[in-house]
């Protein structure tokens, strides 16, 4: 019998892309579908994507966004983008599902994510079931379910904490200035409304937010995560000898440090920093004494520029580099994994990307949660007070974390509640390894979602 095919549509970044190439993995695995991963071409030439040659039933699809290779740096260039990824992949799954559809591996299903809302309109042209690869938390779409459906406000839901305006995706708060991205959410809930039944396939697993995902009978969200790197979940690393001359360099200044005494810090790809809060950063850093290695990315195209600042971040530091790497290393890229898991690793100051935070609980890491926008205020909070991991920075009046907040909270997450966070951090590293695992609960839960959509039983999986 012939497998079905998954045309896998995402969005330009590498929050994205990460999650939804180990989605396209764990299909291809768990059922032996044949997946088409469509993105950008900017995606490639970024390098955002590793070699793949090796996955049998995995192939690519590219189409151009107008900046194919990066370099966009305003608000007219976001949205013109935005306005070439509707146009050109409007066409590009167009023709790909015209062209397959009298062959021997016409489209089964079409699956996208968020801010892609043109993906589901050619899959209801051609008649095809489409499902919405959800990357962030469960409570966070309910959370916008909520908001667009009801109209209101109001936050509470059961057996869930209490939601202030500063734990909601920026994008629903009063301060948001971007338009686009509150109407493409709306747009979003709009279209999921009128599906008949609607399927959400959320990168979270069942243990982890069990509330969540049932807060809403009427839609079908199914958990089918972590999806996080395979190796994640083995315990053995990569020896010195096999990493590159950077990697080998912080890998042999962690071996050198005495058990749970580093201090990660790292923000993602895309937040920067304001030159005023990464000096505040810098001063708890040095006068807080302990070891750390902190990562500053190049984020010369990032999404979440900080407003009239045309420094980078590493020319930010220039004037405290020397004091810095008295006490800490600075690095432009690390592998995360390999720092996170590292057994001198006890803190991980974080900006609470989705990606980050399961990786924190995955690999039993607290941290001090340093939220900046989207989908992390919530996700912060999470970590705070539902699955308490973690310690949350709190700004001043001017939206500022001062260099003594800073000091507080790690010095809680080292110190006075080390042992409880770590505890709690390991038991959702078991809960996230055995869900993922053969018969766990996302991997029920993945195969379930292909016979439904395939109206029978799996016959094509490998052994099958």
């Amino acid at each position: 019998m012939t497998p079905p095919h998954f045309l896998l549509v995402t969005f330009p970044a590498q929050g994205h892309v990460n999650p939804s190439l180990r989605f396209a993995r764990r299909l291809i695995r768990t059922t032996g579908a044949r997946v088409t991963f469509v993105t950008c071409q900017s995606v490639f030439n970024c390098s955002m994507i590793p070699n793949q040659s090796n996955l049998k039933n995995l192939s690519f699809l590219t189409f151009s966004d107008g900046f194919d290779d990066g370099g966009m740096s305003n608000v007219e260039d976001r949205q013109k983008r935005s306005l070439n990824l509707k146009t050109n992949g409007d066409k590009t799954l167009t023709d790909f599902i015209e062209a397959n559809r009298y062959s021997d591996s016409p489209v089964t299903c079409v699956v996208y994510t968020i801010l892609l809302n043109w993906a589901p309109k050619v899959a209801r042209r051609f008649q095809l079931p489409s499902a919405l690869l959800w990357i962030q938390p469960a409570l966070v779409f309910d959370i916008y379910y909520n908001h667009f459906t009801e109209n209101n406000t109001s936050f509470e839901f059961p057996n869930l904490p209490s939601l202030a305006i500063r734990d909601l995706p920026s994008f629903l708060t009063p301060s948001n200035t971007n338009k686009d991205a509150y109407g493409s959410f709306q747009e979003m809930i709009e279209l999921l409304k009128e599906e008949a039944n609607p399927k959400i396939l959320v990168n979270t697993f069942d243990s982890l937010e069990p509330e969540a995902l049932t807060a809403y009978p009427n839609i079908k969200m199914v958990a089918i995560g972590p999806l996080l790197p395979t190796e994640i979940f083995l315990e053995s690393t990569k020896s010195v000898k096999d990493v590159s001359r950077e990697q080998s360099r912080y890998s042999l200044w962690l071996d050198s440090k005495t058990e749970s005494s580093v201090i990660y810090v790292s923000f993602g790809t895309m937040v920067e920093l304001s030159k005023k809060q990464i000096e505040e950063l810098a001063r708890a850093l040095i006068d807080g004494k302990r070891p750390f290695l902190w990562v500053i990315t190049d984020k010369s195209n990032r999404e979440a520029k900080t407003e009239g600042e045309d420094e980078t971040e590493i020319e930010k530091i220039d004037g405290l580099r020397h004091e810095l790497e008295e006490v800490g290393m600075i690095v432009s890229w690390c592998s995360q994994v390999e720092v996170l898991r590292h057994r001198s690793v006890g803190c991980f100051v974080t900006h609470c990307g989705w990606n980050s935070t399961l990786e924190s609980l995955v690999l039993g890491v607290p941290v001090v949660a340093f939220p900046m926008w989207s989908d992390q205020p919530t996700n912060a909070k999470l970590l705070e007070e539902q699955w308490k991991t973690g310690v949350r920075v709190r700004e001043n009046e001017k939206g500022l974390v001062e260099r003594g907040e800073i000091r507080r909270c790690l010095e809680a997450v080292m110190e006075e509640k080390a042992v409880e966070l770590r505890e709690n951090a390991e038991k959702w590293k078991r809960l996230a390894a055995e869900a993922v695992g053969e018969g766990g609960s996302s991997d029920k839960n993945m195969e379930a979602f292909v016979e439904e959509i395939c109206g029978n039983s799996v016959q094509w999986k490998r052994g099958g």
